[in-house]
Parts: C-alpha cells; structure tokens; sequence
C-alpha cells in the first residue's frame, strides 16, 4: 500500500519583528504535544494487544524517521517487572534490579519511576516502595478483612 506523503511544513523563525526565543517556545511547545501524542498511541496499542514488535512496523509504515518512539520505553520494562513480582517494591531496590536487567542506567530508571508516579502509572506504598495502582485496591481489601477477622477473634 503507497502512502502519499504529507506536505511538509516549512517552519519559518522569524515572525516580522518577534524575538526568535519566542518562536522557539512555540516550536517546543509543538514537540511536546506531538511526544504525548506519539505516547498515548504507543501505549494505545500496547493495550489493544499489539506486540512491542508489530507497533513498532506500525510506525515504521507511518514514518520512518520517527526512529526515537521506537526505542522500549523504560516505564514498561518497570511495569513488567512489577507485574512479575506481583507486589510493591522498595525504591531503591527496583532501580538496582532494573540496571542489572540493562533497562539504563540509574538516573534515567529514578527519572522513569518518578515520572510514572506522576503520571499514576506507578504508585507509592508505605516504606517508599513502589507498586502498580491496581494494587492499592487489593492492598485495603486485604486490610479491611483482616480488620474484619480481628474483629471477629475480639
């Protein structure tokens, strides 16, 4: 299947008498959309069951220059070893369990987790460790009956 190309916008710095660091703001403001926007279609079909392998063809038939939303994302190499534990883990542990796995390095992984806490992908737990949202219901589930059975034995 032959796609056409897009036009191309031409982006023009200079705005008649504007500074050029005003346009530069516009221009970075463009970049960051277009990332979430990139962002929300890879996690889109990540959750409609498409392999990491078949989006990526997916964006290599869109546009082959997109070459940066390929790369795995850290916050999914996190989430997985998440879900393999089955449970929260401390911090620190984490990003030492994710370096030795070559998820990056310390930094970017500490970066990664902090940046999925505020975007609620990852939650924090007691004993700054880390988990996945769903748990949070489970974890007070499992409190309230065991609140119910001491109750119960009172």
């Amino acid at each position: 299947m032959v796609r056409e190309r897009q036009k191309v916008q031409e982006v023009s710095f200079s705005s008649g008498n504007g500074p050029f660091a005003s346009n530069v703001g516009a221009v970075l403001l463009d970049l960051r959309n277009a990332l979430q926007q990139a962002e929300r279609c890879r996690l889109a079909l990540i959750s409609l069951g498409y392999s990491q392998t078949r989006w990526q063809e997916i964006v290599k038939d869109v546009d082959p220059e997109l070459r940066f939303v390929l790369r795995p994302q850290i916050l999914d190499a996190i989430i997985t070893h998440l879900q393999s534990i089955g449970q929260p883990i401390d911090r620190q542990e984490l990003v030492r369990d994710m370096n030795a796995q070559g998820a990056g390095i310390p930094q970017r992984i500490k970066q990664s987790i902090t940046h999925g806490l505020r975007s609620e992908h990852l939650t924090l737990y007691l004993g700054s460790k880390v988990g996945l949202p769903e748990w949070k219901g489970r974890e007070q589930g499992q409190e309230s009956q065991f609140e119910v059975e001491q109750q119960g034995e009172g």
